[in-house]
């Protein structure tokens, strides 16, 4: 899903779900809020745009992680291709498409947003559930993050098979919270540039810790 498959309606609210959460907290934003800020004054434009306030938020999902799971799939694509698919390369396939959807967008509230939503869901919800991977086609966006969550875990052979899915979803928490803060002050804090291959080389080393 992209903004320009959105009609301008929908998309005012989904952007305005977005900066909201963001800033107050998935349980802290009133739908009506949501519907003010977007310019709207029907209190029923969640409900007749989207169905439900969940249906809203999960449009703000898709609308970037569709985005960031089709590039994560091409650079992992060409990793397999290149013979090079090992777990540094996993870690940047799953931070640098993060960044890249940051510098889209200006300012940014994707990470906040992600940083809400994680506050609300147990530890290792990383691995999903049956039925969410059901409903995703051969293939979906979704499941390339899975596939790939589950192949880091996977790597992690130094660790106890039953501490792996933890510590892959540990280093998620670590990498959304550190482009939340980025997003808070991106003036003050270092450039993407610079905070990117950090973040890499730490996440990296979170997972490879004993």
């Amino acid at each position: 899903m992209t903004q320009t498959t959105l009609s301008t309606a929908r998309l005012s609210l989904v952007q305005a779900a977005e900066r909201l959460v963001a800033e107050r907290g998935v349980h802290g934003v009133p739908a009506s809020a949501v519907v003010r800020a977007a310019g709207h004054k029907n209190n029923s434009a969640i409900t007749y745009h989207f169905g439900s306030w969940e249906g809203l938020l999960e449009e703000v999902w898709r609308l970037h992680t569709d985005r960031v799971n089709v590039d994560r799939a091409v650079y992992l694509a060409a990793a397999h291709d290149r013979g090079a698919y090992d777990l540094p390369v996993m870690v940047e396939g799953y931070v640098g498409p993060l960044v890249a959807e940051l510098r889209r967008e200006r300012p940014s509230y994707w990470a906040r947003f992600n940083e809400q939503w994680m506050a609300t869901i147990r530890l290792d919800i990383f691995a999903l559930d049956d039925a969410a991977l059901a409903r995703q086609p051969q293939g979906g966006s979704v499941s390339v993050v899975h596939n790939l969550f589950t192949d880091m875990a996977d790597a992690l052979t130094h660790l106890p098979e039953a501490d792996r899915t933890r510590r892959v979803a540990l280093m998620t928490r670590f990498v959304i919270g550190s482009l939340a803060a980025w997003e808070r002050e991106p003036e003050a804090a270092p450039g993407l540039d610079e905070l990117e291959p950090e973040l890499v080389r730490l996440a990296l080393a979170l997972l490879e810790a004993s």
